[in-house]
């Protein structure tokens, strides 16, 4: 297979302890990124030092002010040069075939705009015993998570980028893949976990009542759009 070229998309924010193990696992892909894009929100650690550590391996964009990850995805997705997009979060990690085995699945299914992944959350080694709550391990499929995304860019082109609105700051895959779903552009779904979800401190997900807000905008919204349709 003559496989097409890949621009990768790693938002990081005061992501310096680890963000150097998610650029390696994007190099150690079987299927390699022809571009990888470090969009700094305004970090204020040692993040921009360690993307840029990588010499011409990563393209290093720093923002001026932070803006948040769907901002920061959006930027990157601006200086896309290749003809699918993957998205990486900078405390997440790859396993070494996930590029491979989406190439192939949209290569297989050519009607195809985007191929999701299952994922699996691991404890980050530096989270102390105490701190690790009682959350589920188990392999799932999160159609939101833009971490097990590959996709045409055509999905952008058609329905837009990510949403800034404050509503959606806890799901703005979600909402993303909400509108993937109702433009009724092709998905294609490979069960297997390739994504690996670091679980710390400091994941955004940890605030759970912001999370719950985001998880009721997305509801609302899709109750709204449903109305429409009728």
């Amino acid at each position: 297979m003559n496989n097409p070229g890949i621009s990768l998309i790693i938002p990081a924010y005061n992501a310096a302890r680890y963000l150097g193990e998610a650029i390696d696992s994007a190099l150690n892909q079987t299927a390699k990124p022809q571009q990888i894009i470090v969009v700094d929100d305004c970090s204020t650690d040692d993040t921009v030092a360690v993307a840029r550590s990588y010499g011409d391996a990563v393209q290093v964009i720093v923002q001026e002010t932070n803006g948040d990850v769907a901002v920061a995805r959006n930027r990157g997705l601006l200086e896309v040069n290749q003809s699918l997009i993957a998205f990486l979060d900078a405390d997440d990690r790859f396993l070494p075939t996930k590029l491979q085995r989406q190439l192939e699945a949209l290569s297989d299914h050519p009607n195809a705009m985007l191929c999701i992944c299952g994922v699996c959350d691991f404890w980050s080694p530096d989270l102390p015993e105490s701190a690790r709550r009682t959350d589920n391990l188990t392999p799932q499929m999160r159609p939101g998570q833009a971490g097990t995304w590959l996709m045409r860019p055509e999905v952008i082109q058609q329905i837009g980028p990510f949403s800034t609105s404050p509503d959606f700051r806890f799901s703005e895959g979600s909402e993303l893949y909400t509108r993937i779903e109702r433009a009724g552009l092709g998905i294609v779904r490979i069960d297997d976990v390739l994504v690996e979800r670091r679980l710390h401190a400091t994941n955004k997900t940890a605030n759970s009542k912001s999370h719950m807000d985001g998880i009721m905008a997305l509801m609302k919204r899709r109750l709204d759009m449903r109305r429409r349709a009728m």
